[in-house]
């Protein structure tokens, strides 16, 4: 078992809950784990019985049954087990509900008592119904690869010249509003209450530019970071300014940069346009993962490492409110598949296009893993002279635990080292798991500190902790 801890930026909404090992496909731990919150998780676990359903069945491709309500019809669920997804005629907004918590833990716990047999007409038709959402989305990501206009050009230049107007507007606004703070000086800034900083990101937020307001957040949560936070402040100062900088002279950056500008600005890239471009195939590794929540707005990144190419990829996915993120990328396994990059100078963000079945990572091979500290050193540095707004990079290194002074570190074979944050919750969970042996470890590396994500390998196969800085 696991711990994942959600934490938003400035370390409020903190929350925790258990997450499944990583060697079964289906487990009990991992149904509960795609509960969008405990209540639904405990009424699944109440559903979990044989005498509540009738009519349980399987085929190659998904399971059901009837589960008997209030109502005089029984409720239909289904579950597409390919990704997993779900489906049940009750009035529940929760997904999955919880007759599809229910029935996939009775899955989990006995797939035996699911009778295989032909789909009924119910299961078929939503089958089928996702079958054809699939097509039309890869129809249109071959439309966007093909450079086809949309059906209306002049509504969506109209569009797209407004959201640019306001965003122009907005970064107007916040270079105005970081003069002045530069102007008043840090300790003046540290003093400032939460509301100073949330009403300078809400403008952003108003005038299309999410990405400014997540900069201005980054910075507030630099001055509340404890000791060194000057350095921290001013290092997210510079980031902004330089933003702003480029943001206003996008017109002459070069086609890449400038694609990387407005990512940073806050402009959405398309998933279809992603999709369109040429897969790189290979066994990726999901070495770790961080969930971030804001508000009722959950993020959570995925660190892919290719074992052939030696590509680090990053998954974004997002999820509001009660629904679930993602549940086909699991962090601690490997997939054989596709992955498709979106455009842009450094070539990180990912979205996967095709995979096999997951299975445990195992022992990382020599491609996918950094040699040493140094040279992932110099691999982030490198991609940060391309990408200058670059948060986070990903690390996977056979490395012991160290501890010099009152600091812990990862050491490497020639005894360089990574300092791990001295705010890091599960430090003592790590250091149970390396003792005095080099393990695999996966962390995320943000210029000064590192967060340990998952400690890799045959005797583990599973994700320790997972931890938004």
């Amino acid at each position: 078992m696991c711990m994942k801890v959600y934490r938003s930026p400035t370390g409020r909404n903190l929350l925790s809950l258990s997450c499944p090992p990583v060697s079964s496909p289906w487990t009990q731990d991992r149904v509960l784990a795609l509960a969008p919150d405990s209540a639904s998780a405990s009424a699944g676990q109440g559903l979990a019985s044989r005498s509540k359903w009738s009519s349980l069945g399987q085929s190659d491709r998904a399971v059901w049954g009837l589960c008997q309500g209030s109502g005089k019809s029984p409720y239909q669920t289904r579950v597409d087990l390919s990704e997993p997804a779900f489906k049940c005629s009750c009035p529940s907004r929760k997904f999955p509900c919880k007759h599809g918590i229910g029935l996939m833990l009775m899955f989990a716990k006995d797939a035996k008592a699911f009778a295989s047999a032909s789909e009924p007409g119910w299961v078929t038709d939503w089958l089928a119904s996702r079958v054809e959402r699939s097509e039309k989305k890869a129809e249109r990501a071959e439309k966007a690869a093909s450079g086809e206009p949309p059906s209306d050009p002049e509504a969506a230049a109209k569009r797209a010249a407004q959201r640019m107007a306001r965003v122009s507007d907005g970064i107007a606004e916040c270079q105005v509003w970081l003069h002045d703070l530069i102007r008043r000086g840090f300790a003046d800034a540290q003093r400032e209450d939460t509301k100073f900083w949330d009403r300078a990101a809400s403008r952003m937020v108003d005038a299309q530019a999410p990405g400014l307001a997540s900069s201005i957040r980054r910075l507030h949560a630099a001055t509340v970071s404890g000791e060194g936070w000057q350095v921290r402040a001013a290092d997210q100062i510079g980031r902004l300014a330089m933003l702003l900088s480029a943001g206003i002279r996008l017109d002459s950056l070069t086609p890449e940069f400038a694609l990387d500008v407005r990512a940073a600005l806050g402009f959405t890239q398309s998933k279809d346009e992603a999709l369109a471009q040429p897969g790189l195939a290979d066994t990726w590794l999901v070495a770790g993962q961080i969930i971030e929540e804001e508000d009722r707005l959950r993020a959570r990144r995925s660190w892919l490492f290719g074992e052939k190419s030696g590509r680090r990829a990053l998954v974004l996915d997002y999820a509001a409110g009660p629904a679930p993120l993602d549940p086909s990328i699991v962090a601690g396994t490997k997939f054989e598949g596709e992955v498709c990059f979106y455009p842009g100078s450094l070539g990180v963000r990912a979205i996967v296009k095709t995979k096999s079945a997951l299975a445990p990572v195992g022992i990382p091979k020599s491609g996918a893993f950094d040699p040493s500290v140094e040279t992932f050193l110099r691999g982030f540095a490198s991609s940060l002279a391309k990408q200058p707004w670059l948060n986070t990079w990903p690390l996977l290194l056979h490395a012991r635990l160290a501890r010099l002074g009152d600091r812990w570190c990862v050491r490497d074979d020639a005894g360089d080292t990574l300092p791990i944050a001295p705010t890091y919750p599960a430090i003592w969970s790590l250091a149970s798991i390396a003792a005095d042996e080099p393990v695999w470890l996966s962390a995320e590396w943000n210029g000064e500190f590192l967060i340990p994500l998952a400690v890799l390998g045959k005797e583990f196969d599973q994700l320790f902790h997972r931890w938004a800085a």
